[in-house]
């Protein structure tokens, strides 16, 4: 129904924004990886849109560029993958860490996933293997918010939403510059390790 939507950022969040265009506000859920990429608030912003629905209610999943749309929905033809788990996967691996993953029939990785699961892990290795190289590109401008972006891959793993963004400050604000995303969700699953041992794992 929409190809895109262009607005101001009204509100951000590691998993969700509002873009108001022309008065109306939209709520997009956005992967880490568009999280990551956003401008500031009341900057003009275009995400290109995938529209789906939910208990029969419209819902609209937002992306920084076709690309990384494409790889969405590519994950959606997937037996038993819904809107939630593809922007999960989207959110805890950047698209070429998925598609690699995929590839290498790395299940133990994305079972790690929210949502997920072994069973399903093994459905998508071997239904897209060789099929999301070509949308597994670099998506478009820098990381311009690391903590976001940190934030949305520990929730996408099964940690909780309130504490996430705390954790992923702590670690991008004592990481180096160079630090790469996947180098900084590690850090962020060791502080979660230490803080909560002797508890269970997030589900």
């Amino acid at each position: 129904m929409y190809e895109y939507l262009s607005g101001r950022l009204v509100e951000r969040a590691p998993d969700e924004v509002v873009l108001d265009v022309q008065g109306v506000g939209f709520l997009l859920h956005v992967s880490g990886a568009t999280a990551g990429r956003l401008p500031e608030r009341g900057a003009e912003l275009t995400l290109f849109v995938h529209w789906a629905t939910r208990d029969e209610r419209p819902i609209l999943f937002g992306f920084a560029s076709r690309e990384e749309r494409t790889l969405f929905e590519r994950l959606l033809s997937v037996s038993k993958v819904g809107p939630s788990i593809a922007l999960a996967l989207l959110s805890a691996l950047e698209p070429a860490r998925l598609a690699a993953a995929v590839d290498a029939g790395d299940v133990a990785l994305l079972a790690k996933v929210k949502g997920v699961g072994k069973r399903t892990a093994e459905r998508l290795c071997v239904e897209l293997k060789g099929r999301l190289e070509s949308s597994a590109v670099i998506l478009p401008g820098a990381v311009t918010d690391r903590a976001s972006a940190v934030a949305s891959a520990l929730c996408a793993l099964g940690y909780p939403r309130p504490t996430a963004r705390d954790v992923a400050t702590r670690v991008c604000s004592g990481a180096p510059a160079g630090a790469s995303l996947e180098e900084l969700v590690k850090r962020a699953l060791s502080e979660f390790g230490r803080s909560q041992a002797g508890s269970d794992p997030p589900g």
